[in-house]
């Protein structure tokens, strides 16, 4: 692993690939049951022996992502966060749906665990339909009172602007969520991706709808006591995503499972992405490591760090990718409305109103690239 900057930090992301059925809105690459071609604690026994593959690595954070890991035995996510994790490693996410969550399942996992994230995505059963969610209202419900009542660190998501959808009903979802006294809330608007059975529903993609549902989503949960700290992220009492930081900062992380990322390096990065497909991961088939170009990685940094309240560090882009951020933007930053962003000697960040229109703001950044 000659492309790891040692000294800096380095992130696990382990994709567990299988779902009970696909959500109408997914396109993660993942396997349906009836699909699977191994069980996932087969899966599970693979992936042990891919991290005994790798050398002697501490990872900062580590997160088990899916498809649906609860659909792995708890021995198994628990061999697995034993192997990948180490004295410094400072976050261990899970991501399990619903209908997985029990009272004996968090008791089991709660000792080697930080952070849990459950996909929630509504509390209205006619938006659970539209979605295709394999979890009911009552499921959803029963999941939030165990976590509740565990008292587990956890993060809930949610998404908006589904047809039908009003955003009365966002605003109820968000104050009905709250009362279950989730630390972090990820707030999404619903994508409309190819080859997804939603995606025939895109014709009904209303961006009123999408800025209004957004705007008054983000004045109630900053109104019930969440920082808005990323474009679709919401914490309490400073319980960031670790692990997510790291993406927004442009970090390391090493990703393990079929359409897996991995990313190394500090001032010349490498990007690795697996095939999206678990026979060919299986059978140990790989993809090219591909080196960033100066401008793409200075790209890279643009698109993750201004997600972020803190937005981009001047210092960090001259010291990783040799780019004075006055000289180059100035006269792109002149452009935009002022109302959009804060221009400081240290850094450049967007406010909500930049985020309102991020990919127009990139866009006209990029150019003076």
């Amino acid at each position: 692993m000659k492309l790891i900057a040692s000294e800096k930090p380095l992130s696990l992301y382990v994709h567990i690939p299988f779902c009970t059925r696909k959500c109408s809105y997914c396109a993660f690459y993942s396997l349906p049951r009836g699909m699977w071609p191994l069980s996932p604690d087969e899966y599970g026994a693979f992936i042990l022996r891919k991290l005994d593959e790798l050398p002697s690595l501490d990872f900062s954070t580590i997160y088990l992502g899916g498809g649906n890991p609860g659909l792995i035995s708890d021995e198994m996510i628990i061999e697995i966060i034993k192997k990948a994790s180490s004295a410094s490693t400072e976050e261990i996410t899970i991501e399990m749906n619903p209908e997985e969550i029990t009272e004996e399942r968090i008791k089991n996992l709660q000792p080697y665990i930080t952070r849990l994230s459950v996909g929630i995505q509504s509390l209205n059963q006619d938006t659970l339909d539209t979605l295709g969610r394999n979890s009911s209202r009552k499921e959803n419900i029963d999941a939030l009172e165990i976590l509740l009542k565990s008292g587990i660190n956890y993060n809930a998501d949610l998404i908006t602007a589904v047809p039908g959808q009003k955003v009365e009903d966002t605003v109820s979802d968000i104050r009905e969520l709250s009362e279950y006294n989730p630390d972090h809330i990820s707030f999404y608007c619903l994508s409309f991706e190819e080859n997804t059975p939603l995606y025939k529903m895109r014709g009904r993609r209303d961006e009123n709808l999408e800025y209004d549902a957004l705007l008054y989503g983000w004045k109630e949960l900053e109104k019930l006591g969440y920082e808005h700290y990323e474009i679709s992220n919401f914490a309490r009492n400073k319980r960031y995503s670790m692990h997510n930081l790291n993406y927004w900062r442009l970090g390391q992380y090493i990703g393990l499972g079929p359409g897996s990322e991995s990313s190394l390096g500090y001032e010349r990065i490498f990007s690795y992405h697996e095939k999206e497909d678990i026979k060919s991961y299986l059978n140990g088939e790989s993809s090219e490591i591909e080196a960033l170009t100066g401008t793409e990685g200075v790209l890279e940094y643009l698109l993750v760090s201004l997600r972020t309240k803190w937005g981009l560090d001047k210092k960090e882009l001259l010291e990783r990718f040799r780019v004075d951020f006055d000289t180059t933007f100035s006269k792109a930053v002149k452009e935009l409305d002022d109302k959009c962003y804060i221009n400081s000697e240290n850094s450049f960040s967007l406010t909500e109103e930049g985020w309102m229109i991020l990919d127009s703001i990139i866009l006209s950044l990029s150019l003076a690239l």
